[in-house]
């Protein structure tokens, strides 16, 4: 009777032992694979940079060709729009973020140079500020391409990834680039006092809410996105150096891959990516803007108004604008970008940094306008509402939108002016396409 009792106490053992051994090699197997899918998506965004790289330097040398007409604005928004596309594929990555600061700050400014300075500036001055920067782009493009040349094959581990981007420990001299960057940035686009007052209190400043913990920051993920939290590969907090300290999840299944960056401070999703198969969807606009509305609302982003969409075979892009409270009066530099599934209004995407660096703001005298002498006697204001802008010093200034039409040659143009309420100063003009 003992006898029989042992044997099957062995072999209950071994079966035990038996199933634990093939659950953790399943285990094993499956976080292999969703850190080779993490793998090959870095992979492709080096690529994607790498390919975008070349082609905003050539936008920029046909910017050279040109004092006025439809090639240069063609090449101008070519500039505009590649240096965002770059911005996208290099802010996915875990790069130093010393260096991914500084690339953004210069990515960002070129970009809003040829977008909108250049139609303020000489083309002499114009020409000149971009043949450094086309300098640059080349010096760039060929130590990214150093930098980047065994990482795009996709077959790179977590650890070998980590290796070669963490500035301490690659070999790659990530902080001399870095500097290389922001000598570029200061040289073509030196800040005013004012501006660099700004960004300094934007770097310094600290999120006044209580930190949380990751178990809280992990809680949270799952709670917004439970069709993908529960493929968690790591969690890791920021870096030293970084603007505020966050939480960084990576995820990865096998059809999404993707990160979440969740504040210490106050738990704010700060950045949402994730990748996965996705056809032509079919959904419209409005059903998947109440999908981008009730993720906002549940991840407590209730201040924020809704300022613009964009489209592609695919998805929708959301703008939402915060709103300060007194004026009702859109914060333009406080935004959140939701971008989101039409084929099942899943989202894809969130970017509020702008957001969660909320501007101080001041309020002003409103000196009332007559619109009717303010402009000429052919342009005709159809809308009017108040925002806060910054003007050419990077002060924030309350300020009235307008939007106006005006007759041109049988046609009619749509603009969009900023007006200061006090000082009655044009802060911005642009021409709506």
């Amino acid at each position: 009777m003992f006898r029989k009792i042992m044997k099957k106490f062995v072999f209950l053992a071994l079966f035990a032992v038996f199933s634990l051994g093939v659950y953790a090699y399943s285990v094993s197997v499956q976080n292999k694979e969703m850190q080779n899918a993490l793998s090959i998506q870095y992979a492709k965004n080096i690529s994607d940079a790498s390919a975008k790289l070349q082609e905003l330097d050539v936008a920029v040398k046909k910017t050279l060709l040109f004092n006025e007409g439809e090639g240069d604005l063609r090449a101008r928004e070519d500039v505009w729009r590649l240096s965002s596309d770059i911005q996208q594929s290099v802010s996915s990555l875990p790069l130093d973020p010393k260096f991914s600061t500084v690339w953004m700050n210069y990515l960002s400014r070129l970009g809003k140079f040829a977008k909108e300075a250049s139609e303020q500036a000489e083309p002499r001055e114009f020409h000149a500020v971009m043949d450094k920067a086309s300098k640059n782009l080349v010096s760039l493009s060929d130590e990214w391409s150093v930098a980047t040349a065994d990482m795009a094959s996709g077959n790179l581990s977590m650890a070998e990834w980590q290796q070669r981007l963490n500035s301490e420990k690659a070999s790659f001299d990530w902080n001399g680039l870095s500097t290389s960057v922001q000598q570029y940035t200061e040289t073509v686009f030196p800040l005013t006092a004012s501006e660099s007052d700004s960004l300094k209190k934007k770097e310094l400043r600290d999120i006044q809410e209580p930190a949380v913990t990751k178990e809280q920051a992990l809680d949270r993920f799952k709670k917004l996105f439970p069709d993908v939290s529960n493929q968690v590969i790591d969690l890791t907090p920021s870096k030293p150096g970084s603007p505020y300290p966050f939480y960084h999840i990576r995820f990865a299944d096998q059809e999404s891959v993707g990160y979440i960056d969740i504040t210490e401070r106050g738990g704010h999703v700060l950045s949402f990516l994730t990748e996965r198969p996705a056809g032509k969807g079919t959904m419209d606009v409005s059903h998947v803007r109440e999908s981008a509305e009730t993720f906002l609302k549940n991840a407590g982003y209730t201040d924020v108004v809704f300022e613009e969409v964009r489209e592609n075979d695919t998805a929708f892009h959301f703008v939402y604008t915060r709103q300060e409270p007194i004026h009702k009066a859109k914060v333009l530099s406080d935004t959140i970008q939701v971008k989101v599934s039409k084929e099942d209004g899943r989202i894809l995407g969130v970017n509020a940094a702008e957001y969660i660096r909320k501007e101080t703001l001041d309020d002003q005298p409103m000196v009332p306008i007559d619109w009717q002498t303010f402009f000429h006697k052919k342009v005709t204001v159809q809308k009017e509402e108040l925002v806060f802008a910054e003007n050419q010093q990077g002060r924030q200034r309350l300020a009235y939108a307008l939007t106006v039409t005006l007759h041109e040659n049988g046609t009619t143009g749509t603009y969009k002016v900023l007006v200061d309420t006090e000082t009655k100063e044009v802060l911005h003009t642009e021409k709506q396409m």
